[in-house]
């Protein structure tokens, strides 16, 4: 969307007729000057009034005093007309005319006045209902028209019995745009940029403007929903399209009802990837605080909640508020694999044990923000690196293995070994007592291997120990 700039009406340039030149002085019926002005005097040799005379091609008008008028707005049988300053009438021609009302409701010192063919004003018709007229500009362009019962180009905000809304809930109420008062031209088919004044937007962001769109017919969208060049955009009721975070009706079932609609100077309707801070009714506490959290929207326009979701051959994990989880998690499913609970694990007093029930997985910042981790990774915690397996495969893809594999003891994917100054440690796992290195291998078959404290130990073939002594061991 582009602002659009407003365009003056360039009036077609007034023919000038010299009264003298087109006009024949009669002794006692026609036209004749008198006291500097023209007047016309009918077959019975009476001064006419009120009424029109030709001459040549033009035609001219008398006044109520019988004198020629000239530089003026006529009112003749409801219909209204100009007079040049040489008399004649105008046609096919835009006029600028000065308001005669000394306290014009709108404010205005002049009106546009387009005049037709035959001289008459264009003006609303006896439907009361708004309609336009097409007419062709100074430059070229024809662009439609709206104008009021008396004449007047209609512009600014307008409703559809032909008439100007005004004051500041005129963006609230009107149907149609028609631009500045030196413009008039109807908005159809595009987007603009409005002033408007809103008391109700506390947003940091609002500049005092919203984007407006019109259809063919010049009416704004409102209170729906569109598809505009292959964008979705949502209008309130009063037409001005929806930006950032929007709760849509939505069914008691629906696992979450918010939408997200872009900046005010986009506005179309989020889908895929888009970070910002959520709104209170999403996040109230991200919201106070000012986080910003990274969202997926589905082709819908929907927030992917609840789930892991692979997004081209990545997986990631959104919580119920559509949030993506950054970090390391114990999750917990149901039947469906939707996630019921996350908990993020932050210090070593928050590691699982084998028995809990919840899977941890690891969504970190390789290869991009927020992937989920397979395999072995190293994770820093408070400080202190860990040794982390994912599962690579299955159901379970992405969880933290649990128990012995590949010679080595995780719990819930975090690999048991021995610090270098340690050597080899003791680790009891299922009721039985291992050893492992500092690699986190089983220390299987070994005999009189000795740890950081000048112990030694004899090991089974499945790593666990046989026996141990500060002696060697015979």
């Amino acid at each position: 969307m582009r602002k659009q700039k407003l365009k003056w009406i360039v009036p077609c340039a007034a023919a000038l007729f010299t009264i003298g030149a087109s006009m024949t002085s009669f002794a006692a019926q026609g036209w004749t000057e008198e006291n500097n002005t023209w007047v016309y005097y009918d077959n019975n040799g009476d001064q006419t009034t009120e009424t029109w005379r030709k001459s040549g091609d033009n035609w001219f008008y008398l006044d109520s005093d019988g004198q020629m008028a000239i530089s003026t707005l006529i009112e003749d049988n409801d219909n209204y007309y100009y007079v040049n300053s040489a008399g004649a009438m105008v046609t096919n021609e835009w006029r600028e005319i000065t308001s005669d009302e000394t306290d014009d409701e709108d404010g205005q010192d002049t009106y546009w006045y387009y005049f037709g063919s035959n001289g008459k004003a264009y003006k609303a018709g006896n439907s009361g209902r708004t309609s336009f007229k097409s007419v062709k500009t100074a430059d070229g362009k024809v662009n439609d028209y709206a104008f009021d019962t008396e004449g007047r180009m209609l512009f600014g905000w307008v409703n559809e019995d032909a008439s100007r809304v005004t004051g500041d809930d005129a963006w609230k109420e009107g149907t149609y745009y028609l631009g500045a008062a030196n413009s008039g031209v109807k908005a159809s088919g595009e987007w603009k940029l409005i002033e408007v004044v809103d008391d109700d937007n506390n947003k940091d962001n609002f500049d005092g403007t919203y984007w407006f769109y019109f259809g063919n017919n010049g009416k704004k969208m409102k209170d729906t929903s569109k598809t505009i060049n292959g964008k979705k955009y949502r209008f309130n009721e009063y037409g001005a399209a929806e930006s950032e975070w929007y709760e849509k009706a939505s069914a008691a079932t629906a696992s979450n009802p918010n939408q997200y609609y872009n900046l005010p100077e986009q506005s179309w309707l989020a889908k895929g990837w888009f970070k910002t801070v959520p709104s209170e009714t999403v996040d109230q506490e991200a919201n106070e605080n000012g986080d910003e959290y990274w969202f997926y929207a589905n082709n819908s326009g929907d927030l992917v909640t609840n789930q892991i979701k692979s997004i081209n051959g990545l997986r990631y994990a959104f919580n119920e508020k559509g949030e993506m989880l950054a970090g390391l998690y114990k999750l917990t499913f149901d039947s469906n694999r939707n996630i019921t609970s996350y908990d993020e694990i932050e210090t070593e007093d928050e590691f699982p044990g084998v028995d809990d029930e919840a899977f941890v997985y690891y969504f970190g910042n390789s290869p991009k923000e927020g992937a989920m981790a397979t395999g072995k990774t190293t994770i820093d915690l408070d400080g202190e690196k860990y040794t982390y397996n994912f599962r690579k495969s299955g159901s379970n893809k992405g969880a933290g293995y649990n128990g012995i594999n590949d010679d080595s003891i995780y719990i819930q994917g975090r690999l048991l070994k021995a610090d270098r100054d340690e050597k080899y440690k003791v680790v009891e796992f299922n009721g039985k007592e291992y050893l492992v290195g500092i690699s986190g291998k089983l220390a299987k078959n070994k005999s009189n291997v000795k740890d950081g404290d000048e112990k030694y130990y004899k090991t089974n073939s499945d790593g666990t120990i046989k026996e141990s002594s500060y002696e060697k061991i015979k």
